[in-house]
């Protein structure tokens, strides 16, 4: 799937800009646009026209939220914890850490793992805003609309990233107008005028370090999560219109009459009355339209399974996710799903190293390359799922003494600073150590 634009041409300008737009408008945005509009419910449903006065229900199942908010709530549910092995880098990752309360990047995190579920890609942003503040407390991290965001790389093989492109409309004076942010590693060009003709108006260094705009991918693919069911969403949304206009037609059924023919009068007088007086030998009967309820059924629990199964996300009303299941069967249940947690995970930490290299960069923080900074700075993903704490608790007291104890207070789940949590069982045991006297025992032997 086409995600970013290769460019033949690497200068920017007003005319390569407006091509690179039009690309994006032409190949990109438009399948974007469409997966947003499944997440909010505002797909068609494609129906052949009804009769004028019969029932053309449009019903949306909208399944394809629920497949967003279960994975990115199974995936980011939980906030990304920060931690290091190294001594040295304690002074680093406290700065970190505050870095990443004061800008809210759990939040930050969560509807960024929404746009990756929905669009198979999401974006965010590091901004410096200008005061007198401290830099560190002036650091924002925004996300931006992919509908809006894209890349655009080089045409060799490694498709290295060239900048990073946000653009929003506007209006003044009542015309409709274009601003497009083009950054690459050194500036921002600021691009403004109207949709066909913009305009380079400013060149300013950001002094990021790096493209302050990072991609993120879902997948290698840059699919979402319901990107390749859009068809199975749409027959279950249709089924259950054609559904809803069945029943209502028996509702509005027609009365037909054998062996004698009734008036305007007569039929307000059986309206009124609800009694009719039929001559001898007439009749009267319902004329509904026949319904397989069975054959509607079956077609909507079809698409409900092959929906489920294609994306892997598992349909929390089945009556199998009681809290009767062992923990093995839950994790069979569980193991699609898992799957799309672990390539998210691998894909987003990523993202989460890029941000750490511009928030180090900016605080001049010298790393000599990627691979240390992913060694002294450890990130832990946590799956957010219910869990029997009874049998978290006896496989850690069954590891006591063959994995370290910071291994086992990460796995703990109501551990949620696990180097505090270290260094405060370590306070304890010297008080404890300090009340019996053990730090004097060998002055006392001394004595004697």
């Amino acid at each position: 799937m086409i995600y970013q634009i290769q460019a033949d041409n690497n200068e920017v300008n007003n005319v390569n800009l407006q091509k690179w737009l039009g690309l994006f408008k032409t190949l990109i945005q438009p399948k974007r646009i469409k997966l947003g509009q499944y997440y909010d419910g505002e797909n068609k449903i494609i129906k052949q026209g009804a009769v004028d006065g019969r029932p053309n229900y449009s019903v949306n199942v909208n399944l394809a939220k629920y497949i967003t908010d279960v994975v990115t709530g199974y995936t980011f549910g939980k906030d990304v914890t920060y931690s290091t092995d190294n001594e040295n880098q304690q002074t680093l990752l406290e700065k970190i850490e505050y870095i990443n309360k004061a800008v809210k990047s759990n939040e930050v995190d969560f509807n960024v793992g929404g746009d990756l579920s929905c669009y198979g890609i999401g974006y965010q942003m590091v901004i410096v805003k200008e005061g007198s503040e401290p830099l560190e407390n002036r650091i924002v991290l925004k996300r931006l609309n992919p509908e809006t965001t894209f890349y655009v790389v080089d045409n060799t093989i490694l498709n290295e990233p060239l900048y990073g492109i946000y653009f929003y409309d506007y209006w003044q004076n009542n015309q409709l107008k274009t601003k497009v942010y083009v950054y690459d590693k050194e500036y921002l060009y600021l691009f403004d005028g109207f949709q066909d003709n913009v305009m380079l108006t400013s060149v300013e260094p950001h002094n990021m370090g790096y493209i302050p705009i990072i991609q993120c991918l879902n997948n290698d693919d840059a699919f979402g999560d319901y990107q390749q069911i859009t068809d199975l969403l749409d027959s279950l949304s249709l089924t259950m219109s054609n559904f809803s206009d069945d029943m209502q037609s028996i509702a509005n059924a027609f009365l037909g009459i054998h062996g004698a023919i009734l008036n305007d009068g007569g039929v307000e007088e059986i309206n009124k009355t609800k009694v009719m007086n039929m001559p001898v030998g007439s009749s009267a009967e319902w004329v509904v339209k026949n319904i397989n309820t069975e054959g509607e059924k079956l077609q909507i629990d079809n698409l409900l399974k092959f929906i489920f199964q294609i994306s892997q996300v598992p349909d929390l009303t089945d009556d199998s996710f009681g809290g009767t299941q062992t923990g093995v069967a839950m994790r069979y249940k569980l193991w699609g799903i898992d799957q799309l947690w672990t390539t998210k995970v691998k894909k987003y930490t990523l993202a989460i190293y890029q941000r750490l290299k511009i928030f180090l960069h900016l605080l001049q923080y010298q790393i000599e390359s990627s691979v240390q900074l992913e060694q002294d700075i450890i990130l832990t993903f946590y799956k957010n799922l219910p869990l029997d704490n009874s049998e978290t608790y006896q496989m850690v007291q069954a590891l006591k003494g063959t994995v370290s104890e910071k291994t086992l207070l990460t796995n703990i789940p109501i551990v949620k600073d696990v180097q505090a949590e270290i260094e405060q069982i370590d306070e304890e045991r010297e008080k404890e150590a300090d009340t019996y006297k053990f730090d004097n025992a060998e002055d006392n032997i001394n004595d004697i």
